[in-house]
């Protein structure tokens, strides 16, 4: 999924740093509404986990159900927040330039919410049954249709009209369309879940007391915070630096897209660490739950510190893959050197959330992440960004990625020490 933002970027810097940096505004607004309810469905895999631990398979499709109808309520919200944004938005201070190429771009992407939050309902449930195959193969074939359509769409290929930043709006939605269909397909057909097209409808004319929708929000609520959180930092970091300048927003969105994507790799681990721990849980193994945890923490950490040395080491070609100007290549290859430090943070601080999900801890954690982010590093990246000495390193946009930083290192050492913590005193 975030290769295909990696794609949709890299092949968009093409056109220029102006469609470079709406990209990277517009996929930040959209990603600010949309994380919310994605973290909300990552809390279905964790109690099908639990349920799973608990023996209790006959609410399955009971959860499916309630799963579905809330995701469908919270996809209809994300799509006014959506509209409203693109409507007002003068609001977030951008340059006329960036804003006229925006402005279409979002209302794309926000066509393309409701089928992204169908695929990640079906994928969760999938994924809470240890079905991970699937959505691999579909998110990987979406991935190759949509940067097939983007050479049609934005570049004018195959007869087909040159769109520009608007054709890959149209290559996402076509794409997301794809991965709603096959995912859910995938989940009614494969014999690897217990839940078919026939017991799935009939929980809509049930009429029984079991529901799931408290235990969906008790965990699903605060684990959608979280990354609410945090996108909400990135996506205000990325509105920032566009008050900067054009090229500002363009270093800094080919710098989080490369970031993005090495976190996704933390971010899978976090996943399968979190239904392990749940299941284990369930069971009320701490044992197993500790292990889980550490090897967990092991893995997430020799993964960010490969992707550190990449960063250090190739930071300036990384750039040079977005645009071939050169004060775009060098701010952006600053930033990488930055997302190299926050590397390891960025992984232990993913799977971490993730443990802590798995045991249902996540009020808490959305509190440590509210202060890492909002009470430390957006004021310190402002200040920083906004500093009187403009020619001095820390300022301008590598201030905004410095205070980043330093909330992730924050957050990361709160949320480890907070689940050895709980086990130690269990």
């Amino acid at each position: 999924m975030v290769l295909t933002g990696f794609f949709d970027t890299l092949m968009v810097g093409d056109l220029g740093h102006e469609e470079l940096a709406a990209a990277g505004v517009s996929n930040s607004i959209f990603f600010f509404v949309a994380v919310f309810p994605i973290g909300v469905t990552m809390a279905y895999a964790t109690i099908i986990g639990i349920l799973q631990g608990k023996n209790k398979t006959s609410s399955y499709r009971l959860l499916a159900r309630d799963s579905f109808l809330i995701t469908m309520a919270l996809a209809l919200l994300g799509v006014v927040c959506i509209y409203l944004f693109e409507d007002n938005f003068h609001i977030f201070n951008q340059t006329p330039e960036v804003v006229v190429l925006s402005k279409p771009y979002l209302t794309l992407l926000m066509w393309s919410l409701t089928p992204m939050l169908i695929f990640f309902f079906a994928k969760h449930i999938c994924d809470g049954f240890s079905f991970t195959q699937g959505g691999m193969i579909i998110t990987i074939s979406a991935l190759v249709i949509n940067v097939i359509l983007n050479w049609v769409f934005i570049y004018g290929n195959l007869g087909s009209a040159a769109y520009g930043l608007d054709g890959a709006g149209y290559a996402t939605i076509i794409s997301r369309i794809f991965l709603a269909v096959s995912m859910m397909w995938v989940m009614l057909k494969s014999h690897k879940t217990p839940i078919n097209f026939k017991n799935f409808t009939k929980a809509f004319t049930e009429k029984r007391r079991i529901t799931f929708y408290k235990k969906i929000f008790s965990l699903g609520f605060p684990t959608g915070l979280q990354y609410f959180l945090e996108v909400a930092a990135f996506a205000g970091a990325a509105i920032l630096a566009g008050t900067l300048g054009s090229k500002q927003l363009a270093s800094h969105n080919l710098a989080i897209t490369l970031a993005t994507v090495t976190y996704m790799f933390a971010g899978g681990i976090s996943a399968g660490s979190s239904i392990c721990t749940a299941k284990a849980f369930g069971n009320g193994n701490l044992y197993n739950v500790k292990q889980y945890g550490r090897n967990g923490h092991l893995l997430g950490l020799i993964v960010m510190i490969v992707f550190a040395l990449i960063f250090l080491l190739f930071n300036r070609q990384l750039a040079n893959l977005f645009t071939n100007e050169p004060d775009v290549i060098l701010m952006g290859s600053q930033l990488l050197i930055l997302a190299a430090i926050f590397q390891l943070g960025d992984g232990l601080q993913a799977v971490s959330v993730g443990l802590l999900r798995g045991i249902e801890d996540t009020v808490l954690p959305s509190v440590f992440i509210f202060i890492a982010y909002w009470i430390i590093a957006m004021p310190f990246g402002y200040y920083l960004a906004n500093h009187p000495n403009s020619d001095a390193i820390y300022s301008g946009v590598n201030g905004i990625w410095i205070g980043l930083s330093i909330g992730l290192t924050l957050s990361a050492i709160a949320l480890t020490y907070r689940f050895y913590y709980l086990l130690r005193n269990s």
